[in-house]
């Protein structure tokens, strides 16, 4: 992937830590030292997905786990050398929520943040805005007020990955949504297109997603994150990048 990226002209990566690939015959250190390297060489800002662990579960064995994972993803974001860290927040199962359950596990995704952020020094972490379309869950963090509650939560200590997409799922405009999540504190950008319904990263330009206003917004407000395309293809990527650089220098 980092080959790829080098080829056509990016100039940063995000890693998801993911199965099957975080298994030990599929996954070997010296990868890492490999891939730190060739960042280094070619100047790529790395970035790293933690895993979809429940940072907010409300047994505490499995509170525990989950957070056990985080932090093991996070020594890998450190020996990669990665900038940033994204993580989604908690959830409770839909047919369990109540308000209290689902102020618990609010509580123990700031305790899970606060702890992770405590294990590490040379990345920062970013609460992802969740898919507000995923079916069974309640997500603690989909809409504004949410991730801020969050970023509360965690003694302001996480910076945030804005997800254009999820935004665009929850049926508001994905540009008021940034704006008022606080551009200055996105550390990461997640691009991908959708027709508002579902969350379907498409390619850019095949959803309904403004992307010359939110490039017009990213650079009025002198906007440096990373801005990463989460798409399936090599093909969409190239497409993807084509289309920003258009649009980007057009508005500027």
């Amino acid at each position: 992937m980092v080959e790829v990226c080098v080829r056509d002209g990016f100039v940063a990566v995000e890693f998801k830590y993911e199965l099957p690939f975080i298994l030990p015959d599929r996954f070997v250190g010296e990868m890492l030292t490999e891939i730190e390297k060739l960042g280094k060489a070619e100047k790529l800002a790395f970035s790293l997905h933690g895993p979809y662990s429940n940072i907010g579960a409300l047994l505490d064995s499995r509170w525990q786990g989950a957070v056990a994972e985080q932090l093991e993803a996070l020594e890998i974001a450190e020996r990669l050398g990665a900038a940033t860290y994204t993580v989604h927040s908690g959830w409770v199962e839909k047919k369990y929520a109540s308000s209290e359950l689902v102020a618990e596990c609010r509580n123990r995704v700031g305790r899970a943040l606060r702890q992770m952020q405590a294990s590490c020094d040379n990345v920062e972490i970013c609460l992802e805005n969740q898919n507000s379309a995923e079916e069974g869950k309640i997500n603690c963090a989909v809409t504004v007020p949410d991730l801020h509650e969050m970023a509360d939560l965690s003694n302001g200590l996480v910076g945030f990955t804005f997800d254009i997409g999820h935004a665009n799922v929850l049926g508001v405009d994905p540009i008021d949504f940034f704006l008022a999540l606080g551009p200055d504190r996105v550390r990461v950008g997640h691009l991908h297109d959708n027709r508002g319904s579902e969350d379907d990263h498409l390619p850019l330009g095949q959803g309904n997603i403004d992307w010359k206003a939110f490039l017009k917004e990213y650079l009025k407000r002198g906007c440096t994150f990373p801005l990463l395309l989460e798409l399936s293809t090599e093909e969409d990527f190239r497409c993807g990048k084509t289309l920003l650089d258009g649009l980007w220098a057009e508005a500027a």
